[in-house]
């Protein structure tokens, strides 16, 4: 009987999803269109956050300053998989068990009523290309979107090792070819076809993946070009950054791992430059999209969705790649134009993740929310970037290891009960580890309370809480923060 009711229930999901998009609604049709832009690994490597002070990236910069940008925004998790299936369920890593890339998503967000998956039964045309989920294939059902067009090929995907390193796609270099045959140049142009093609009888909902920056960071050469190797700044670092953390963290960074062989091969600086290509070959895809949309007739009644999965370390903290919770690899790149409401070149500070994008999208779209969203929406700082915000950022890792950004402070705790404390008001590179002084124990505790006191087990480990049990049980119980 459980067995059939599930396949009840997800036959009952896809019927009522097919036939809401079948069926357009006049107030279907006066809804906002949505363009959805999703990037992989990109940091705070950008002008309007100024993370590194050799970024270019203008048509990033003049997409964000078309609204509100969110200056203090992170990840619900530092890994593809579990961040994006965060913000596209709403439901957190310790509701579903999606705490790394190894955690399979698929099967815990089946019978959940995703972001693509809602607006489809509100009525919209959901389009989706690039990198949406962590996994490119499992989300191209007829259920989940009017049409998934997924990864685009790329030209030059057999390249590697062209930094010499020999680890697969940690690699950079520059490649010999010309920009149109890159897989989001081939995306970016699909998606401006859309904006311009699609019915406009029927709201829209486009979502666009970019790929770049994740590694490997092959781009063409004019792109490294444009980072002359020998004018390169390197990250600003302490030598004995790790000293003050605990083994729980110290594993996280790995120094004797990518660090290490970065340095032996003497590769720091053009791994840097390979990351500075990469970000600027985006931003002009970027540029392009955005020329795309302000062509189209779709223009003035769009919303504008910007949002990086994740940060990127590159030597901080003796660190590569994301998969820890410092804020380097926490922070993210995220903004939200909407017409009518956000002001163009709006700042927002408030500490903000991404459980509040789904709502705030169900909101300014004017459709119900979930029962199982319960991050709280964005609407009121869209509105005003200095309204009162009692929220907090979290990020989790690894099931019990969690952070927790407030306006001023990071706290972390790990697993094992060990933590990590910065005070951002005088030490924005968090080289001071403050968690062991008895003058900030109430700092501690106040932002401890927003740290789960049940956490679902992984789904790659357990199916006991894991999977779509704990989705399901989270959709009936899970309180709001």
């Amino acid at each position: 009987m459980i067995v059939l009711n599930r396949r009840l229930r997800s036959c009952l999901l896809v019927c009522a999803s097919l036939l809401a998009s079948a069926i357009i609604s006049p107030a279907a049709s006066n809804r906002p269109d949505v363009l959805f832009i999703a990037v992989d690994d990109l940091n705070d490597w950008t002008g309007h956050l100024g993370g590194h002070p050799q970024a270019k990236t203008p048509h990033i910069d003049r997409l964000v300053a078309r609204g509100t940008a969110f200056t203090n925004a992170h990840c619900a998790a530092p890994a593809c998989n579990p961040s994006r299936a965060a913000l596209m369920s709403g439901l957190r890593p310790w509701t579903t068990g999606i705490y790394t890339n190894g955690d399979p998503a698929q099967g815990v967000l089946k019978g959940v009523q995703t972001l693509n998956r809602h607006f489809l039964a509100q009525g919209y045309r959901t389009l989706g290309g690039g990198k949406i989920y962590h996994s490119f294939s499992s989300e191209g059902r007829k259920d989940s979107w009017t049409q998934w067009k997924g990864l685009f090929p790329s030209t030059h995907a057999a390249v590697h090792n062209l930094n010499g390193l020999k680890q697969d796609h940690f690699d950079w270099g520059a490649l010999n070819c010309q920009p149109s045959d890159m897989a989001d140049h081939k995306l970016t142009t699909w998606a401006i076809e859309q904006l311009q093609q699609a019915p406009q009888d029927q709201p829209l909902f486009l979502a666009v993946g970019y790929v770049k920056p994740h590694l490997p960071w092959h781009v063409p050469a004019e792109y490294f070009a444009r980072f002359p190797l020998e004018s390169i700044q390197l990250p600003e670092v302490m030598a004995e950054d790790l000293q003050d953390i605990p083994a729980a963290g110290v594993a996280m960074a790995k120094p004797e791992g990518d660090h290490a062989k970065v340095l032996a091969a003497g590769q720091w600086k053009q791994a840097v430059q390979g990351y500075l290509a990469a970000i600027s070959f985006l931003d002009d895809q970027v540029g392009r999209l955005m020329e795309g949309l302000d062509a189209s007739p779709r223009r003035d009644k769009t919303i504008v969705v910007w949002w990086t999965d994740h940060g990127w370390a590159l030597g901080e903290k003796q660190h590569w790649r994301k998969f820890a919770l410092w804020e380097e690899t926490t922070r993210t790149s995220f903004a939200i134009a909407a017409p009518g409401i956000t002001k163009p070149n709006s700042r927002c500070s408030a500490p903000v993740d991404y459980t509040h994008v789904y709502p705030t999208l169900c909101e300014l779209a004017k459709l119900p929310t979930p029962p199982q969203v319960k991050g709280r929406s964005l609407l009121p700082l869209l509105k005003d970037p200095s309204a009162a915000w009692q929220e907090v950022a979290i990020c989790s890792h690894g099931r019990g290891n969690h952070a927790a950004r407030d306006g001023r402070w990071r706290y972390i705790r790990y697993a094992d009960g060990s933590e990590e404390l910065y005070d951002h008001q005088t030490d924005p590179m968090e080289w001071t580890n403050l968690a062991s002084e008895p003058a900030h124990q109430k700092v501690k505790a106040g932002l401890a309370a927003n740290f789960p006191i049940e956490e679902a087990l992984p789904t790659s480990g357990s199916g006991k809480r894991g999977g779509r049990k704990a989705a399901a049980k989270a959709q009936r119980t899970e309180p709001s923060r």
